[in-house]
């Protein structure tokens, strides 16, 4: 069955800082279908994950999968020219260039969390998530880029440079954004474990107040179920409680795409995400 709606949601405003950020408006389509990281450097508190938040840890019967792609219709933009004015003997001298939209040969698109919304219970935590809650200021750039790190847990920020970073973190809003975060960090001040603790919604943008073209991304996952796309924009989730969910999947600069999707028990689905340049 397919659900024929399509509607307008609100462009997300982001309060910035010294930073370039594109808008773009949201669009929600219904349908039913089937790195540089500082090794060891773990946040001290390793409590167990099940425990917090609302998601339950529980055995999964007859879980479904859950698998697809995402893909980049049209021109892709051109990477930023960002003029680098301090630190240039470890930033890097004149221009430095970023790409906010990477795409590979056959349009695969990376630096997509695809989501199941809403699933209270079910597998465990995978390690890779647990252990990943690390952010490394290296060579003047977030690494990495784009991380999925469960919600409501401590994380390590590193500053593996000789000179001085000034982390801030912005919670994402409909309207607007809310800092986190905003953490001077000299190279002497060492590992900094930090709560992650957005109120409203999981999408994070890093910043540093001292490095304007500085940016970097995690993703506060409410559950297991969230997953960055691989390096040919393929993603896979497996022992997904069967049900009907909201699957989303959130780019950072072109925004979210959004369908309904009908997982049976045992059985195997696939999706796929399209997004644009216009």
């Amino acid at each position: 069955m397919v659900i024929g709606i399509s509607l307008p949601l609100k462009g997300v405003k982001c309060s910035m800082l010294g930073s370039l950020y594109s808008k773009r408006g949201l669009e929600v389509q219904l349908v039913t279908i089937s790195l540089g990281m500082a090794v060891g450097l773990l946040p001290p508190s390793l409590e167990p994950l099940s425990a917090q938040g609302d998601y339950r840890v529980v055995t999964v019967e007859n879980g479904a999968v859950l698998q697809g792609r995402v893909t980049f219709g049209g021109e892709v933009p051109a990477p930023k020219r960002l003029l680098v004015t301090k630190d240039e003997e470890v930033c890097g001298f004149g221009y430095r260039e970023r790409s906010d939209v990477s795409v590979v040969v056959d349009g695969g698109l990376l630096g997509v969390v695809v989501a199941i919304e809403g699933v209270k219970e079910g597998k465990e935590w995978s390690a890779s998530m647990f252990e990943g809650r690390v952010v490394d200021q290296r060579d003047c750039i977030f690494q990495p880029h784009l991380q999925v790190i469960p919600k409501w847990t401590d994380m390590s920020i590193v500053n593996s440079d000789p000179v001085l970073h000034n982390i801030h973190a912005w919670e994402l809003m409909e309207q607007g954004g809310r800092t986190l975060f905003n953490l001077g960090q000299p190279p002497e001040r060492g590992v900094i474990t930090q709560s992650l603790r957005p109120r409203r919604g999981s999408r994070i943008r890093l910043e540093c107040d001292a490095h304007d073209f500085m940016q970097g991304w995690i993703y506060a996952a409410d559950s297991p179920y969230a997953v960055a796309t691989s390096e040919n924009g393929s993603f896979v989730m497996e022992d997904v409680p069967p049900g009907a969910y909201t699957i989303t999947a959130w780019h950072p600069f072109l925004g979210i795409r959004a369908q309904v999707v009908k997982l049976d028990p045992g059985g195997e689905s696939e999706i796929t995400f399209n997004f644009t340049g216009n």
